[in-house]
């Protein structure tokens, strides 16, 4: 026959053994939430997911697509214009509509513009985050082409789409 204090000790040893393996079982489903939810999370960011260029008359432009899965972070467009056969006037013309796209790409916060000549070449460079703000913004302005102005985010797969569709080569 087994005395009360047996029982008691007997108890105290499977509550304690019980208590541990809740413990044990509790880290490791927390660990495991942990996980999935890390594997779950937004794809991490591609610097140059994508390239497009196109060239044109004298024109060579490149755009580079950063993006998070299908979602474009960053768009980066480079321009080289040969200057060769200009006149003064037309480079005047230039000049000015330079300091036009100047005026309107640095007055949108986190939009980045520079235009630089040499070697008988105007290479510009614009870079736009594609935040919500700045897309409406830089779209509500006519200096980024889309076919709905309410757009919130740019699409990689659509925009390479299009831009395969209008003759860009893309890679």
């Amino acid at each position: 026959m087994r005395k009360f204090t047996d029982v008691f000790h007997s108890k105290t040893i499977t509550d304690t053994f019980r208590s541990g393996m809740k413990k044990a079982v509790c880290a490791f489903v927390l660990a495991l939430s942990v996980f999935a939810l890390t594997a779950c999370g937004e794809p991490e960011e591609v610097k140059a997911a994508k390239t497009a260029t196109l060239e044109q008359n004298g024109v060579t432009m490149k755009m580079i697509f950063d993006a998070r899965g299908d979602r474009v972070t960053r768009l980066t467009q480079e321009s080289s214009i040969s200057l060769e056969g200009y006149t003064e006037d037309q480079l005047a013309e230039l000049d000015s509509a330079v300091e036009a796209a100047q005026a309107a790409y640095s007055a949108i916060e986190g939009v980045e513009y520079s235009a630089e000549k040499g070697d008988g070449y105007l290479t510009e460079t614009i870079v736009i985050p594609t935040d919500e703000d700045t897309l409406k913004t830089v779209i509500g302005q006519g200096l980024l082409p889309v076919d709905d102005e309410d757009l919130t985010q740019l699409s990689l797969d659509a925009t390479v789409e299009n831009l395969e569709s209008a003759g860009w080569t893309v890679e």
